[in-house]
């Protein structure tokens, strides 16, 4: 399956939710969103990820959709656009259960 980096993500993010955020900051919100997703599927202690433009993501295409409804949600979060804010974060719960499904279903014994 193929691989996405950080920049493809936030390139996305750019070019949907046009906002004028740091890419410093929304490069912190996508290592919180990678954060979850290796929690989720076992591969984590605690720590955020170390997350540059060039970190290739954990979940593949077609599943690396929910690292953008993540770092949207924050946007709309710190915009207090509460209503996108929840849309963005319903989207991302859906997105990271079907991805745990998924990595289950492929990486069981």
């Amino acid at each position: 399956m193929a691989k996405v980096t950080a920049k493809q993500v936030l390139d996305r993010v750019d070019a949907l939710a046009p906002n004028g955020y740091e890419r410093g900051e929304k490069l912190r919100w996508l290592a919180q969103g990678e954060g979850f997703v290796l929690r989720e599927i076992g591969h984590q202690t605690g720590e955020l990820p170390d997350m540059t433009e060039t970190t290739v993501l954990t979940a593949p295409v077609p599943y690396d959709e929910m690292y953008r409804h993540y770092v949207e949600a924050q946007i709309h979060y710190a915009n207090g656009e509460m209503e996108r804010y929840n849309n963005a974060c319903a989207a991302w719960n859906n997105a990271l259960l079907t991805y745990r499904d998924f990595w289950c279903r492929s990486h069981m014994p």
